[in-house]
């Protein structure tokens, strides 16, 4: 009997410790839903799963109602992510994209406006953080100015990293963080 209750403790110990190590430190038994895999390589990120009932009142999730197909690419959000404590931005084809469609738009809108919201991860300072997002997107309008549009038509704010849109917890989330949101200003 002695043989087996040493083995059985130790197995009961390691299934107690192991799930009290997914708990605390995993989101999986809180009961909100997890972003799952995808190929995550250095210049792309997925797409992260948000639950639409627990955003927060700050964030928008809706596009607003888009009368030509250039208002429906510039209200849809895009996203320009960076690399850790980095500014530095690549031309990808969606960003392209969306040049191509504000150059288009602004000849003809010249009165309307973008809107670039630089935010980070949780890693450093909150001063350091805002900072950081303040410089992302100036750095994203640099970039557009460069590009052929107006800075008059740009305007640029920081969020710091409060209003992640995944977990800070994994570097994965972090790195869906570290991004600038690009939109036609309402």
């Amino acid at each position: 009997m002695n043989r087996l209750f040493l083995p059985l403790l130790i197995l009961l110990w390691a299934l107690l410790y192991t799930g009290w190590w997914n708990c605390s430190r995993k989101p999986l038994c809180s009961g909100e839903p997890v972003a799952v895999g995808g190929d995550l390589t250095e210049n792309t990120v997925s797409p992260p799963t948000i639950d639409s009932t627990k955003v927060a009142d700050t964030v928008k999730t809706e596009v607003p109602k888009a009368s030509t197909p250039e208002e429906q690419i510039l209200f849809t959000p895009l996203d320009v992510y960076f690399n850790v404590n980095q500014s530095g931005i690549s031309k990808t084809p969606e960003i392209e994209k969306f040049i191509e469609t504000a150059k288009k738009y602004f000849e003809k809108n010249p009165n309307k406006q973008l809107i670039i919201t630089g935010h980070s991860d949780s890693d450093g300072s909150d001063e350091l953080n805002q900072k950081l997002s303040e410089n992302r997107s100036k750095k994203v309008k640099e970039f557009l100015i460069q590009e052929g549009l107006k800075a008059e038509q740009i305007i640029t704010e920081g969020k710091g990293e409060k209003e992640p849109i995944a977990s800070n917890d994994t570097p994965e989330g972090k790195k869906q963080n570290r991004r600038s949101t690009v939109r036609l200003k309402e």
